[in-house]
């Protein structure tokens, strides 16, 4: 006769949670449960015939098994859970990366060096002397794929080129942006021109939407492709350029630049996934024991809404409640409650 691991035990944690799709790999998997909680309803009318006023017997109605996980970290896999649409992953929306070479120009004629990779002719080459914070001598510099030619003002000194190479095998999507929002700047004065450089103005995407707003009246600025009033300015690559009149105005500019993301997409035909899930505790008892139990359930269906609330100050968590439906196996069941013991912890000396 076996040794019965059905002994009492002390919950003290939160335990794992898993969902994965049916003869599939696993969906989503969660370490770090905040909460979890499995809620088994019985709904019972009561049978009544003759004076009694007690009951002939009862009819089960309904059994509504729930399991609710809620999460400290966010994945966009539990909100794919709940919406059921795909998740694309690493989405470009460029197809080149930023390189950055540092280059000891020759002392004597010719003055040019071989690049490690063929520089792309759009976003355009930066050349600076020294660090990429030092000075922009772009102007005494030419690019053309691998080699890179000087003026000789730059003769034996160490500069730094910034440049575009195309990456192999990556096609651009027009989904792979992000927003950029309330970037803020104060317009300079550059020579005769007043401007503001965008951080991330070598990475616009093909379609930017630049939107300029002034700080202190939150007056929309017009794009427009000659010379800038007032109340206009001009795009040139990631530099934007104003009016005189605009000197010293600060400023806050919404854009989209091109990122690698991962994109779920929200859709009016996807519906819920149906999933298989397991949670699994196991905790540590006085007696040095690691007690466990484990729960599956064999096929599960979102129930509640999902929210992300993403609140000032506070750490987001992030929950969802699944039910059971019938998975119409031949034996009838739904799923399982299984205990178990890990084994003891030994002590050290001390």
């Amino acid at each position: 006769m076996g040794v019965t691991k059905n002994k009492k035990m002390l919950i003290k944690g939160a335990g794992k949670f898993m969902a994965k799709i049916p003869k599939c790999d696993d969906l989503i998997t969660i370490g770090t449960l905040n909460n979890m909680r499995l809620d088994i309803q019985m709904d019972m009318q009561d049978i009544e015939g003759g004076d009694t006023s007690v009951a002939l017997d009862t009819l089960l109605r309904k059994k509504t098994i729930d399991i609710t996980a809620e999460s400290a970290k966010f994945d966009l896999n539990l909100v794919r859970l709940v919406l059921g649409s795909k998740l694309r992953e690493g989405v470009s929306g460029s197809a080149y990366s930023m390189v950055t070479e540092t280059v000891l120009v020759p002392s004597s004629s010719p003055y040019q060096a071989t690049l490690t990779q063929t520089a792309l002719a759009s976003p355009a080459v930066k050349v600076f002397k020294g660090t990429v914070a030092g000075e922009d001598v772009t102007v005494d510099t030419t690019v053309s794929g691998k080699t890179a030619v000087f003026d000789m003002s730059l003769a034996g000194k160490t500069v730094v080129i910034v440049y575009a190479v195309a990456l192999d095998g990556v096609t651009q999507d027009p989904d792979g942006f992000v927003w950029v929002l309330e970037e803020k700047h104060t317009v300079k004065q550059v020579g005769t021109a007043f401007t503001v450089e965008l951080v991330y103005g070598g990475s616009l995407n093909i379609d930017p939407q630049i939107s300029v707003r002034t700080l202190a009246g939150n007056k929309l600025l017009k794009k427009t492709t000659g010379v800038p009033t007032e109340s206009q300015y001009t795009v040139t690559g990631g530099k934007l350029s104003f009016n005189s009149a605009l000197k010293d105005v600060d400023i806050y500019v919404n854009y989209k630049r091109n990122e690698v993301v991962d994109i779920l997409d929200i859709t009016s035909k996807d519906m819920p996934l149906t999933v298989h899930v397991v949670h699994d505790g196991q905790f540590e008892q006085k007696d040095g024991t690691i007690q466990g139990y484990q729960t599956e359930l064999y096929q599960c269906r979102v129930k509640s809404n999902f929210t992300l609330d993403a609140q000032r100050q506070q750490a987001s968590t992030h929950s969802v409640t699944l039910t059971v439906i019938d998975p119409e196996r031949t034996d009838g069941k739904l799923g399982s409650i299984k205990r178990y013991e890990v084994g003891s912890i030994t002590a050290e000396d001390c």
